[in-house]
């Protein structure tokens, strides 16, 4: 047993009498209480005991908030532990909103083609529009940004836009919908006509409240070879908007599966798997308060909305 090492260690120490019953008690007292999965101390752990029974298969956020999740994502604090900061991020948090409160930054995701205005001192009305297909999102914070992609005069133009710059005017959507991919930065490499948008296209006309179309498109790429190798698994996802090529998918694809991790333990390492996320318990606050916001400023944007309606 551990309990006769334990008093033997005591004894070598010279310790008295009374102390060494106390730390024998104590470590029978809690060894009882370890054996039995009871009282287990809270210093162990920073989540509560009420958090720690509910089970993995349920889930803290609910419905309601999963769509205001997936539609403002740059309210995620960084995914890197070393620059999380409490303080911080509260504070990016209140300037966002207030950002929203003077210019309506509207729903858009990956794949949507949007038109944005900025102030420009070198443009001739001290205004320029850009009309693109948004290629990538990246970034938190006041950090987070926005790429759009166009083809004008056979050559491809890119802009990477701050989403709360303040020299944005405005932010229209003229096509909202989704792709099957999180980054299509791999329209580059692929042929100009999924590129290609009219810079004085119509916006289209959506009903509020129905849900997001998903494009299936499947992009067919230029011959190889290309600028990127795009088959390769770079961000811990698969590449599903591309249309396989003969001869060509099979090789890349399989060895894109097989170096997607370093080693063959990587993909085992839960602590790698939970620094790299933000855990639903820090998730809730953020999107209670953007619903709260929703709730308060919808009334707002809908009568903003009929009023540039009207004056088209």
């Amino acid at each position: 047993m551990v309990l006769p090492r334990v008093i033997k260690l005591i004894h070598s120490y010279n310790v008295p009498l009374q102390c060494q019953l106390r730390t024998s008690r104590s470590w029978i007292h809690k060894k009882e209480i370890f054996d039995k999965g009871k009282g287990f101390p809270c210093n162990y752990t920073s989540t509560s005991e009420v958090k720690r029974q509910i089970p993995s298969s349920q889930k803290l956020i609910q419905e309601d908030l999963m769509s205001i999740r997936l539609k403002y994502p740059e309210f995620l604090p960084s995914t890197k532990p070393e620059h999380r900061h409490k303080i911080k991020t509260v504070l990016e948090h209140n300037d966002m909103l207030k950002r929203k409160t003077n210019m309506d930054i509207p729903e858009f995701y990956v794949g949507s083609i949007l038109a944005v205005t900025v102030s420009d001192v070198n443009a001739a009305g001290k205004i320029s529009r850009f009309l693109g297909i948004c290629i990538f999102r990246e970034g938190t914070g006041l950090n987070s940004c926005f790429t759009l992609r166009n083809i004008v005069d056979r050559e491809g133009i890119e802009i990477r836009y701050d989403l709360y710059n303040p020299t944005i005017q405005n932010i229209e959507v003229i096509k909202l919908e989704k792709r099957l991919d999180a980054d299509l930065r791999y329209l580059r490499d692929a042929e100009p006509q999924y590129s290609t948008f009219p810079l004085d296209m119509e916006p289209e006309l959506r009903k509020e409240g129905a849900p997001v179309p998903v494009n299936p498109i499947k992009v067919k790429m230029l011959p190889l070879p290309w600028s990127i190798d795009w088959f390769k698994i770079r961000y811990q996802h698969q590449t599903y908007g591309i249309e396989k090529m003969l001869g060509v998918w099979e090789y890349y694809y399989k060895r894109s599966v097989h170096n997607r991790h370093h080693n063959e333990y990587e993909q085992f390492d839960l602590m790698k798997e939970y620094r790299s996320h933000i855990p639903e318990d820090a998730q809730l606050p953020i999107w209670n308060k953007l619903f709260d916001y929703e709730k308060s400023t919808s009334d707002m944007k809908k009568k903003a909305r009929r009023a540039k309606m009207i004056r088209r």
